[in-house]
């Protein structure tokens, strides 16, 4: 059998040889190589001319391109063999490229019947005005360029696969990580349904929660505030000339505090007043806790009342104070006595 290879080889190439110049003129290209049904396939058409066979750009230009019409009357004749999805006709010099994008609807041989490309050409006049090359629209002519393709083979999927019934039905894949991430999901949405579910069981409970959360934000925010102000005061008491007007400084920060806190005006209410005052506030009695922290403040309002309005009233020195002048120990007082209010709230 060998030593016919060299004979064999010898007759092929003479045969390549003999059929490349009668096909050398019109080239036709198919993608994919192999083809099954429903597939998109690409066929491209070359051939070489060195007449005029359109006219306007076609004719003139030594570069042209145009889209052609798949509504064009053949292919819609044609439309249970193949569908035309694009079609183009690109002219370089003399050699010109028809590309189609085709996909067939039967097995066995695709032989798309000859069709005069001059009408294609002309009935996508219509529909594509830009050429490359040209600003003026193509010329129609009424010559006749036939188009002869050759047959593509459409391959079977049942005879690839040699299934011919349907397979059964497969379950969805799946990504790894989507289990888990669809776990923390379902889980996430439960509680905030569940969340949903008892804010419209419990709507004047959770009204009433809400509200006092409210309420104890702007007490904490209003205690906030005058503690700044307070430590604002420490800072700049050597600016502070006089005893009385610092004296009348801490005493204004306090009853600013109270009267936000409690919502009642204790601006006008003397120190003497201050305690009946308070147990009214709190229903005719008072803990041991808030008896406490009342009577630290009336301790703070008496000093800087004495210290505002007596003639000898001033605050105490360093040496006087055991080494901290008065003026800060007040100061620092009244932030815990803010401090000490913020408790009774929590309990």
């Amino acid at each position: 059998m060998k030593r016919f290879f060299p004979h064999i080889f010898a007759i092929l190439s003479l045969l390549i040889l003999i059929s490349v110049p009668s096909h050398a003129e019109n080239l036709q290209l198919v993608m994919p190589k192999i083809i099954y049904i429903g597939d998109t396939v690409e066929i491209r058409y070359i051939f070489h001319s060195e007449a005029k066979l359109f006219g306007g750009a076609f004719a003139e230009s030594p570069s042209a391109f145009l889209n052609l019409n798949t509504d064009y009357d053949f292919f819609k004749a044609n439309a249970a063999d193949f569908t035309v999805k694009t079609a183009t006709l690109e002219k370089i010099n003399a050699e010109y490229t028809l590309t189609m994008t085709v996909i067939p609807w039967k097995t066995g041989f695709l032989q798309i019947p000859p069709f005069n490309l001059n009408s294609l050409v002309n009935s996508s006049l219509d529909f594509s005005k830009e050429i490359s090359g040209s600003s003026s629209p193509m010329a129609i002519t009424f010559t006749t360029f036939i188009i002869n393709l050759s047959p593509i083979e459409v391959k079977s999927i049942v005879a690839k696969t040699g299934h011919k019934t349907f397979l059964p039905q497969s379950a969805p894949l799946v990504m790894s990580g989507t289990t888990a991430f669809l776990a923390i999901l379902a889980i996430i949405s439960l509680t905030v349904f569940s969340v949903l579910v008892f804010i419209l069981l419990h709507i004047p409970r959770v009204a009433a929660f809400v509200k006092n959360i409210s309420y104890l934000y702007s007490l904490r925010k209003n205690s906030r505030r005058n503690i700044r102000r307070l430590v604002r005061l420490q800072k700049n008491s050597k600016q502070i000339a006089s005893d009385k007007d610092f004296a009348e400084k801490i005493q204004h920060i306090l009853r600013e505090f109270l009267n936000k806190r409690f919502g009642h005006d204790f601006s006008s209410i003397t120190t003497s007043r201050l305690y009946a005052e308070f147990t009214e506030l709190f229903g005719g009695t008072l803990g041991t806790s808030q008896e406490d922290t009342i009577e630290n403040l009336l301790a703070i309002f008496n000093r800087l009342e004495y210290i505002r309005f007596a003639e000898a009233g001033k605050f105490l020195s360093e040496n006087e104070n055991n080494g901290k002048n008065e003026r800060f120990t007040l100061a620092q007082d009244a932030i815990h006595l803010i401090e000490d209010f913020d408790k009774e709230t929590e309990e």
